[in-house]
């Protein structure tokens, strides 16, 4: 990590050397200045990275094509992005067309429309995506904010009213020197990775910083299904978790997330829900915690004469597995694989790079990772235990389904 004061600001920067090919990546990031700095109209961060992705002008991207330069931007539910991934020889020029780009953003009606269009074309075809539905119907009844009653994209209504004041509006006010955090890496030394900092940054605004918000889960078990013509019922689930990222025991709570639905093929979903008993061709249940909310959120897919079904034994295994926490044998397993496989995780400068930025964001301290599975490594079952037998809430399981009419 380097911190660079510039123009009255301390700039965070997420750096790694690697010369084992003359590769760079790159990406600005604007903290807080996604879905959540919406004000107005839900779509609006996504609509300006549409925008960013149209060019500064129609020969933009040709010239980055030319020079194999990878550029784009994203809006996520947090953070609004800019990445970019190019040999070493262009990665001035890349810069110098980012530059161009912030400045002259194609703000223009007839490219809004046809992005529209296109925005609305993407989300008329999800009406019968009914995975993505039923998770969509399992966010806006499990949350009491409206910010989830949409995906990223908004709603119809929501992407036909954005105006060009509105995304011009949002880039000035969250696209800003206060927000931003770099990272670098690949074959770029430090004192050039200082410099393009300062040259990018010297052409954003100031404004105040954005600041997390957070979210809170009904406090009422859900349970919602929708009627659609379906082969088969997707079920999406969640249920409260009263931990805080930062909390120190976070990897218990990892370990005990492994072996209850996270691990794949031997966990416990998996072999009660669908080994067993073939009540659903795939179960899975992971932790959903970050600065914004915490949960667990799960998914099955069945059919529809097993619906009810399946949701019962979901409850079931939630309730046991809290009543009577794991056995020597899965503890040792799920143990062996979270330990073993780590050196994966950190085999490539991409994956680095990004374990890293998840750690700044969610506002750990970088290496917390490595930290966490030493942990693993070396706690006990009756640690795990205890710990799975005081979070009782995770029993109170809501659940979202998309099933056939009849």
């Amino acid at each position: 990590m380097l911190k660079l004061d510039f123009n009255d600001t301390k700039i965070d920067i997420i750096y790694e050397y690697e010369n084992e090919l003359p590769v760079v990546f790159f990406k600005l990031i604007f903290k807080n200045s996604g879905k959540i700095a919406e004000k107005h109209h839900r779509g609006c961060a996504s609509m300006l990275a549409r925008l960013f992705n149209e060019g500064s002008n129609d020969e933009f991207f040709k010239s980055l094509e030319y020079r194999a330069i990878e550029l784009y931007a994203k809006a996520s539910f947090e953070h609004f992005q800019i990445s970019i991934k190019c040999l070493k020889e262009h990665f001035e020029f890349a810069v110098e067309k980012l530059q161009e780009l912030l400045l002259n953003v194609r703000f223009e009606e007839k490219i809004l429309q046809r992005l529209k269009t296109l925005a609305l074309g993407e989300l008329a075809s999800l009406n019968t995506d009914y995975d993505y539905q039923a998770k969509r119907l399992l966010n806006k009844n499990v949350f009491k904010d409206e910010i989830f009653e949409s995906g990223l994209d908004g709603t119809k209504e929501s992407i036909e009213k954005i105006t060009l004041e509105e995304l011009q509006e949002f880039m000035s006010e969250n696209l800003v020197l206060d927000n931003v955090l770099f990272v670098f890496g690949g074959d770029i030394k430090e004192d050039e990775v200082k410099s393009k900092t300062e040259k990018i940054g010297q052409i954003l605004a100031r404004n105040t910083p954005n600041t997390n918000k957070q979210f809170m889960l009904n406090e009422n078990i859900i349970e919602v299904s929708e009627q659609k013509s379906t082969e088969q019922a997707y079920i999406y689930f969640c249920s409260p978790f009263n931990m805080q990222i930062s909390d120190e025991k976070m990897y218990l709570a990892k370990l005990a997330l492994f072996i209850l639905g996270q691990g794949g093929f031997g966990s416990r979903l998996m072999e009660e829900v669908r080994v067993k008993r073939g009540l659903a061709y795939s179960a899975y249940a992971m932790l959903d915690v970050n600065l914004n909310y915490s949960r667990i959120f799960g998914y099955l897919q069945t059919k529809n004469e097993s619906a009810e079904e399946a949701k019962a034994l979901v409850k079931e295994i939630f309730k046991t597995f809290v009543q009577n926490g794991v056995e020597e044998k899965e503890f040792q397993l799920a143990k062996q694989f979270l330990v073993g496989s780590m050196p994966l995780r950190y085999e490539s400068l991409a994956k680095r790079l990004d374990i890293m930025l998840n750690e700044y964001l969610h506002g750990l301290k970088l290496g917390n990772l490595k930290e966490e599975v030493q942990k693993i490594k070396n706690t006990s079952l009756e640690e795990l235990n205890n710990f799975i037998q005081s979070h009782s809430e995770i029993t109170k399981v809501s659940f979202a389904s998309i099933e056939n009419e009849s």
